[in-house]
């Protein structure tokens, strides 16, 4: 099961996220539509803007995962040394509408040839600053660093990125806190998040917030309030909660572009029901910032403080659902519909299930979305895009956070236009946080 929640912020308040989650970005060679046959992809690799780069659901790198390699939507993400020509390009990035920030493993970057120095932590320059993420599958950690971003057309200057700790270079290990707050297992690996590294690009600025830039304030200080980021100390082998300022913290890259920085919009083809081996679509950034990225007669649904919507379905009021990039199915509670053997948590229906369930924003709007839940184990292992795979959210105990959510994961993306507008961001007369398709 990939649905890849940061339970470090779901329903995390003030400046807090909503989730996080979590191949190839080279443009499709030969394309032919959402036929199935081996060796095709759906989509197009028409020439893209300044403001757009392409995305690709295919196998991602090689990890010998299997299962897990399904529904995952990759970016390429360049990264240069601040302030020189030093750069690398990373692809097999997991681009997720459910986190905030970039997260590069180490070893990627070792091996691209790129050195990021660590961000020391301003009160006390013998200390560095690391990151825990606890997420629903377990928990990354690892330091900071500092970067300039290019994706696409667009920059970001002196962007703070997480370096995932995958080859050991960091120390110190993990502290508990961090692996206290979630399943006791690391991620920080291309075998745990079946991808090179993070793009988060959902609908908050930062991954943390307030909660930890202003901590040593807080009852308790930091210790209690801030289990997200540390001070570390590499001799004494210590880490320590730390308050972190927001111009420190991970950050969605998006907000720090020069112009269209309000929004992104992604789009991926329709595909054929028994799934295709690979799909490429599109990023664009901005929303309504210029002549390719406006609303149209998208539907938009506003968000509460804490990014959520409401989803009616099964007779359920779901008040915490959200729309996730970063998931590899749709996650929802319905203990109808039996799970498989040998993939737990993804649902087997004997037949493929035509479900629908209704979504309610903050502005009164309200949609009907239509749901294909197919059998898993029937589907064919040569393919890794499909738009009717599900999972349900009761069946780990890791997942509490989301049993009041309909997740809509990467299925719910293939042939719609899926908007996000960022927190406190406008266009037009709609300000966000808000999702529009």
């Amino acid at each position: 099961m990939l649905a890849l929640c940061a339970l470090a912020a779901c329903g995390g308040g003030a400046g807090g996220a909503v989730g996080e989650s979590g191949g190839p970005a080279a443009e499709c060679e030969q394309c032919s539509g959402a036929d199935g046959t081996a060796g095709s992809a759906a989509g197009s690799s028409a020439t893209l803007a300044s403001n757009q780069t392409t995305l690709t659901v295919g196998a991602g790198p090689n990890d010998g995962g299997a299962i897990d390699d399904i529904d995952s939507l990759y970016a390429a993400v360049t990264l240069c040394r601040p302030n020189t020509n030093t750069c690398a390009t990373i692809d097999n990035v997991l681009v997720d509408t459910g986190s905030y920030g970039i997260r590069i493993l180490a070893s990627v970057l070792t091996s691209s040839g790129l050195n990021l120095a660590n961000i020391a932590d301003p009160n006390d320059s013998t200390n560095t600053i690391a990151e825990c993420v606890p997420f629903v599958s377990g928990y990354t950690w690892g330091p900071m660093a500092e970067a300039t971003v290019q994706i696409g057309g667009e920059t970001a200057t002196s962007v703070p990125i997480n370096v995932l700790n995958d080859d050991g270079s960091y120390n110190p290990g993990v502290p508990g806190g961090c692996t206290a707050l979630t399943v006791n297992k690391s991620i920080s690996s291309v075998q745990g998040l079946h991808a090179n590294g993070i793009l988060g690009v959902g609908i908050f600025s930062y991954d943390c917030g307030g909660a930890c830039a202003q901590c040593a304030a807080a009852t308790g200080g930091c210790s209690s309030s801030n289990t997200i980021y540390y001070s570390c100390n590499s001799t004494s082998g210590i880490c320590s909660p730390a308050q972190v300022a927001l111009n420190a913290q991970a950050r969605n890259p998006v907000v720090s572009f020069a112009t269209d920085n309000n929004g992104v919009i992604l789009q991926l083809p329709a595909i054929a029901s028994s799934g295709v081996p690979s799909a490429v679509g599109s990023i664009t950034f901005g929303v309504g910032t210029q002549s390719n990225n406006g609303l149209g007669s998208a539907s938009v649904l506003t968000l509460n403080s804490e990014g959520f919507f409401t989803t009616l379905f099964d007779g359920q009021t779901l008040a915490n659902s959200f729309i996730d990039s970063g998931s590899n199915a749709y996650y929802f509670p319905d203990k109808s519909i039996p799970t498989c053997s040998g993939n737990a948590g993804f649902y087997c229906p004997s037949s493929t299930l035509t479900l629908s369930a209704v979504n309610l924003g903050q502005n009164g709007n309200s949609n009907t979305v239509p749901v294909n839940i197919a059998n898993l184990n029937a589907l064919s292992s040569s393919n890794h895009a499909f738009d009717d795979i599900g999972g349900s959210t009761a069946s780990s105990g890791a997942i509490n956070s989301l049993n009041n959510s309909f997740d809509f994961g990467l299925p719910f993306f293939f042939g719609r236009n899926v908007f996000i507008l960022f927190d406190g961001a406008t266009t037009g007369s709609i300000e966000g946080p808000a999702d529009a398709y």
